[in-house]
């Protein structure tokens, strides 16, 4: 047997590049041996597998018999088709933690700003497979709020409407379909969803959208809305309304629940939107749901851990290369937003 003495003495006669290497190799298959009959295919699922030399940066690589693909420890997780070692990541999703800008984490990792952005979003499309596959049960706060149609980083020959300075208000004043309703909700148990749904005021319609990350659910704490008790009623839940009153303000429902979590949420997001000077709608979803993520490991984990909790987290999420990032839809209809302007795209 391998004693712990025998392995530092082993690395201190090795490289910092290659200590890293074997660092991120634990990390990422800790609950596997270390022979090729345990790895797994990514792509087909066969442990049908062996071992097929290495590459040039001295990852093992390992030959499918039943797809007959090669494949290393990174194919198919958040590393694949990245030149950035597990500590690379590991600093990078500190700085995002921290909410750093893309400008300045460029400048901590030394690389460059794009890089960073598609980190940024590897690491968000992680995170929003995290949260997908959350369950809200028992009492949950429910609301929708709404974003701001924002396209930036699209190009003016694929503009719906004419350029306009970022922070302007919109055509239309209040609640229209220039805003994107997103479903905020929050159980006891600190599981949260917010979801973009579509444009306009909320609706049943909206809220049906989210049927399926409910499950359980005793009882809904919300506004007076009437799509709200629709969507109690849904679920089979009840629904414990904050009451309107012309006279007053009223913040608690008459069960002395209130939304502040809620409201919380997208107070944070706000904040976001604030410190990048707006992320586009074709980003929404992956900016909520690690906005989500990050809260949440607040609340599990001591400040200096989160990095390499969320690390382990993540690291085995659906591969995002970065021609995906590119390509990634947009959430919201911009002919439902701009048919109207017969405008570029929609002249």
């Amino acid at each position: 047997m391998i004693t712990e003495k025998q392995v530092i003495d082993f690395l201190k006669t090795k490289s910092k590049q290659y200590i890293d290497h074997f660092i991120e190799s634990v990390l990422l298959y800790s609950n596997c041996n270390d022979h090729a009959s345990t790895r797994i295919c990514p792509r087909c699922g066969s442990s049908s597998v062996k071992k097929n030399g290495k590459n040039s940066n001295g990852r093992q690589r390992y030959y499918c018999h039943d797809c007959c693909n090669s494949f290393n420890e990174r194919t198919g997780t958040l590393l694949h088709c990245s030149h950035m070692t597990g500590e690379q990541w590991k600093r990078f999703i500190d700085l995002e933690v921290s909410k750093v800008t893309l400008v300045d984490e460029a400048h901590f990792l030394n690389v460059s700003k794009t890089t960073c952005f598609f980190m940024r979003h590897k690491l968000y499309s992680a995170a929003t497979e995290i949260i997908s596959q959350q369950l809200l049960s028992g009492s949950i706060e429910l609301d929708t709020e709404y974003l701001k149609i924002n396209l930036k980083g699209t190009k003016p020959k694929n503009m719906p409407r004419i350029s306009k300075k970022r922070g302007n208000s919109s055509a239309f004043r209040g609640i229209s379909h220039h805003k994107i309703s997103v479903v905020c909700a929050v159980d006891s148990n600190d599981h949260m969803i917010m979801k973009v749904t579509g444009l306009g005021a909320e609706s049943f319609d909206k809220y049906k959208k989210t049927e399926n990350y409910f499950k359980d659910v005793i009882k809904i704490i919300s506004d007076s809305k009437t799509s709200i008790q629709q969507f109690a009623n849904l679920l089979n839940a009840k629904n414990d309304k904050i009451p309107t009153s012309p006279l007053k303000k009223r913040y608690l429902s008459n069960e002395g629940e209130s939304i502040a979590t809620v409201n919380e949420m997208m107070t944070e997001v706000s904040g976001i939107i604030t410190r990048t000077r707006g992320f586009s709608t074709r980003y929404a979803q992956g900016y909520l749901d690690f906005n989500i993520l990050r809260k949440q490991m607040r609340y599990q984990h001591d400040r200096k851990e989160i990095a390499e909790k969320l690390f382990i987290k993540v690291i085995h999420t659906k591969a995002f290369i970065n021609n995906n990032i590119l390509k990634t839809p947009m959430p919201i209809s911009l002919k439902e937003a701009y048919y109207e302007y017969r405008y570029g795209i929609f002249a």
